[in-house]
């Protein structure tokens, strides 16, 4: 049976996937706003291609460390690539404003908060970065030029509070289930650990049973050949039976217990050694 990894192995590799996931889609995201804005004349293009640039060696931090991740690693590049991605949509939010023609406003900032809550590594780390995307589009609209505002639909900038709303919830469901499977993986290896153990002092019992019944026939032979050694054989008698109650205390759990085929070893010994090793890991 392969041992289930540690729950806090799991869950650095989750983060780890994660915060990789939300490197990428800066590195491959930002540099589509110089497609869309190829018409836009005041849109700064090392904002976006600054910010792809700097999640790319983002990228080769974690892909450095992906054999041995860590959640303190994850959230900290979580972090540092999101404040990358605010500072380039706060100069590129501004060139998008002051163009002419209709412009959806800050689309760039909604989709990064949902993102961010299918991506962050935990929940502090979501939040703050949600409440970053969120906070970023209320003081850039505050910033913007009354006649700029203006032209916003009614519903900006409020509409971004609605998807923070609905992203935040979405990082809080998403929490909760990663924090449901650790625990059942963290009972699962708990399960794995017993179940080991628990062969191990039963092929223990059944390696002990038949020198325990070759004693057992050797005090009754001795007891009736040699009745002055009652005593002795009395305590023989005595240490025997503690070793059957034992082994019948052993026998309660072997309905428990799920056999394979690996468990049938000619050698008792080396299944009961083995067991032992891998149950006190």
């Amino acid at each position: 049976m392969i041992p289930a990894p540690p729950p806090d192995a799991v869950q650095a590799q989750h983060a780890w996937r994660g915060t990789m996931w939300a490197c990428g889609l800066n590195a491959v995201g930002m540099p589509i706003d110089l497609v869309l804005g190829r018409d836009v004349p005041a849109l700064p293009k090392w904002a976006p291609l600054g910010s792809s640039a700097a999640a790319l060696l983002l990228m080769l931090v974690l892909l450095a460390f992906r054999r041995r991740p860590s959640n303190r690693l994850a959230t900290s590049i979580f972090l540092v690539n999101t404040a990358i991605i605010l500072v380039a949509l706060w100069f590129t939010s501004t060139a998008w404003a002051a163009a002419p023609g209709t412009w959806i406003p800050f689309q760039a900032n909604k989709l990064g908060a949902l993102a961010t809550a299918m991506l962050a590594p935990d929940l502090v780390t979501g939040a703050a970065a949600i409440g970053g995307f969120v906070g970023m589009v209320l003081l850039r609209y505050m910033t913007l030029p009354a006649a700029q505002q203006h032209r916003f639909p009614v519903s900006e900038p409020w509409t971004i509070l609605i998807y923070g709303v609905f992203a935040l919830a979405l990082l809080i469901y998403r929490v909760h289930r990663i924090a449901l499977s650790r625990r059942m993986m963290r009972v699962r290896t708990e399960s794995i650990a017993t179940q080991r153990l628990a062969r191990a002092f039963l092929a223990l019992r059944d390696y002990t049973n038949t020198p325990l019944q070759t004693i057992d026939l050797a005090t009754k032979v001795i007891r009736k050949r040699h009745p002055e050694l009652g005593p002795i054989l009395d305590r023989i008698d005595r240490s025997v039976d503690r070793l059957y109650r034992l082994n019948h205390t052993f026998s309660i759990y072997e309905s428990r217990i799920v056999w394979t085929e690996d468990d049938v070893s000619p050698d008792p010994s080396r299944l009961v050694a083995s067991d032992l090793r891998e149950g006190t890991r």
